[in-house]
């Protein structure tokens, strides 16, 4: 679709209902996407951004693909295939011995990966599947499609300016989108969904919320249908909680009352999932059937961030099984090494992706299962030990997590560079350590007072 052939609206304020209503000194501006696009036919659009429909804080997050580098790679198989393929491979340093078996598993040339829209200064996309982000810091990465929110995948892209219109693009109309604060006296046309939500077992979550994969705004709709069968679409602007009941929900209004609503992905089990992207922890997705009730109400203004720093390299202190401590740079998994980087991973209620900067301290635990087994022999208990990491964020949470190559035996390693080896992380002849997961004990990442 051309530029010439956008379709344009018009955002009418809906009057029949009260709205999720921040006090009269809160304003979500700080914390909304504002960006400047410019399009493949030359036109320039300005304003408040929703992208893929989900996302639209600088909270949110922005999925891709990374290829990792070549450097990235070659640090890997020096260390983990050595030329003596029938010898083990031995490197020493501070008296800390580490060894390994040639027969480790391959680093992937390409990996999950994404960023919040914070950090990315400028986007710009390259073909119909592969986009560039200078980042606020100055570092450049290069993303491709893995999932809707970038290449011909992308399900829309609504550029919101500052008279009201709305100007809706596909992926072949985009040049290129650069980021920033939203101009003094701009308000968005709707507050971007926030609350808590109450598991089931766990812990909550309190975070921007998208709703069913789709709804994010106070002018989106709840679809349902209700006791007496009637078609109802209740804004998510007059709704204040939302609790799953057997084959329904139970929703609490603004106004005091409340309904019950069935018949639709939005209220039962066909629920794509509940995303909350927490500032201070990255983002989760909670399934239908894990959730006790969704509170909604407005963030505490102390939270609204606006756009993120860019993101610096991870530095830390890595403790091996045998209590050596290398201080240094950090890559993580042979391929995670800033702080913008996530930490893929389980809970038992919940589907986790931990932003690199805003933990503390990483740990790994052995867990045992207790597996009770039917079969023609009768009832069998096996107790097998799975292993994971336990997370404490910089804030005090602690999260046990498990299901993931960044938390488990799959874990390719952690690649420390001495801070006293005279290398920089970038450069080719850089001498990294590795630990291999089987060795590694903690590691203590070290964020200095700009932290």
């Amino acid at each position: 679709m051309r530029c010439s052939q956008v379709r344009r609206g018009v955002l009418i304020a809906l009057a029949f209902g009260p709205f999720l209503s921040p006090s009269p000194a809160y304003s979500q501006t700080s914390d909304r996407i504002w960006g400047r696009v410019a399009t493949t036919s030359g036109d320039v659009l300005e304003g408040f951004i929703r992208w893929d429909r989900n996302e639209a804080s600088w909270a949110d997050q922005l999925d891709g693909t990374k290829e990792n580098l070549e450097f990235e790679f070659q640090d890997w198989w020096v260390l983990a295939n050595p030329d003596d393929r029938g010898r083990d491979r031995v490197i020493e340093y501070g008296g800390y011995r580490n060894t390994w078996d040639d027969n480790e598993p391959e680093l992937p040339s390409s990996t999950e990966s994404g960023i919040r829209f914070g950090h990315i200064q400028r986007l710009t996309a390259v073909d119909r599947q592969e986009a560039k982000l200078e980042l606020r810091s100055g570092q450049v990465v290069t993303l491709t499609s893995g999932a809707t929110d970038l290449g011909t995948d992308l399900r829309e892209l609504l550029v919101t300016d500052s008279n009201g219109q709305v100007h809706e693009l596909e992926w072949e109309d985009l040049d290129s989108v650069e980021f920033f604060r939203a101009p003094a006296g701009s308000e968005p046309g709707g507050q971007r969904l926030h609350g808590t939500v109450e598991m089931q077992e766990g812990p909550s979550f309190t975070g921007y919320i998208a709703w069913d994969l789709d709804e994010i705004l106070t002018t989106d709709t709840l679809n349902g249908e209700d006791s007496n069968g009637v078609r109802r679409r209740v804004l998510f602007g007059r709704i204040t909680s939302i609790r799953p009941i057997n084959d329904g929900a139970e929703i609490a209004l603004a106004d005091g009352n409340r309904m019950e609503l069935f018949d639709d992905d939005d209220v039962d089990r066909g629920n794509d999932g509940i995303y909350v992207s927490d500032p201070a922890l990255g983002m989760v997705v909670l399934d239908w059937d894990d959730v006790e009730i969704v509170r909604f109400h407005s963030p505490d203004p102390g939270s609204i961030s606006g756009p993120l720093d860019g993101g610096r390299r991870l530095r830390g202190t890595v403790v091996t099984a045998d209590t050596t401590e290398l201080s240094g740079w950090i890559r993580w998994d042979g391929d995670e090494e800033y702080s913008w980087e996530l930490l893929d991973g389980r809970t038992p209620s919940a589907v986790v992706d931990v932003e690199f900067g805003q933990i503390a301290v990483i740990e790994k635990f052995l867990a045992e299962v207790v597996s009770v087994n039917l079969g023609p022999a009768g009832v069998s208990v096996s107790h097998p030990v799975t292993e994971g990491a336990k997370v404490t964020l910089r804030d005090g949470r602690v999260f046990e997590m498990d299901g993931s190559n960044d938390v488990d035996e799959s874990n390719h390693g952690i690649f420390i560079l001495p801070e006293d080896s005279g290398w920089l992380p970038d450069h080719e002849e850089a001498e990294w350590i590795w630990v291999r997961w089987e060795d590694f004990h903690s590691v203590t990442f070290d964020w200095g007072e700009e932290g």
